[in-house]
């Protein structure tokens, strides 16, 4: 089946909105690489009902007037991505998941690294928001929508009354944690060590 496509320009870029049929398929960022999710050939589709609808509810989403989603997926993956993919979507907004946690929740605590990988290739983003899933010690870790995109999304779910002040919120973020690593570069090593989990309810904010 020949995928549909519709290009809309967002606070994080302008964004590929993918249809299979009547089920959104597809969210890809401006810059994604092209191996990261395999799709069909595809063809612009502006009116189809589906992305007109996704396209609403993301202005609706960075405007900070929405927290859910309400449309039909049709997610393309394997078995063992799709149940990763579908456990993103019961992460509530404004809250974060380790790989750990999502590990334990689909049954497969030893699976930490293909969690990790089938979070980094989830076709649907924002909407199966994989920015919510974060690393045991609270770090951000890779995304494939950049970090800064990241940072923007979740300080935007933090509570932020605007997107701008979102996106001052995240600079800041990004200059302290670049302040943060120039400090730990230059001071002496120490012995490395465990930091506790953040707990299924932490929020990278403290919320």
């Amino acid at each position: 089946m020949t995928y549909a496509y519709k290009l809309i320009d967002s606070p994080v870029g302008q964004l590929k909105l993918v249809a299979k049929g009547e089920c959104l398929a597809a969210i890809l960022w401006e810059h994604d690489k092209p191996e990261r999710v395999r799709l069909g050939e595809m063809s612009e589709a502006n009116e189809l009902a589906v992305l007109v609808e996704t396209a609403r509810q993301l202005h609706e989403y960075f405007a900070g007037t929405r927290e859910a989603f309400d449309l039909p997926l049709d997610f393309q993956g394997t078995e063992f991505q799709k149940q990763v993919w579908r456990a993103l979507l019961t992460i509530p907004f404004g809250q974060t998941r380790s790989y750990s946690e999502i590990a334990q929740q689909i049954g497969n605590v030893n699976a930490v690294r293909a969690v990790g990988a089938a979070n980094g290739r989830n076709p649907i983003s924002i909407v199966a928001p994989c920015h919510r899933v974060i690393g045991a010690s609270g770090d951000l870790t890779g995304f494939a929508g950049g970090l800064a995109n990241k940072m923007l999304l979740l300080s935007l779910e933090a509570g932020q009354t605007s997107l701008e002040a979102a996106a001052d919120h995240a600079q800041r973020q990004a200059s302290e944690r670049g302040a943060a690593q120039a400090v730990k570069h230059d001071a002496p090593a120490k012995p490395a060590h465990r930091q506790p989990s953040r707990g299924t309810q932490g929020s990278l904010f403290g919320s």
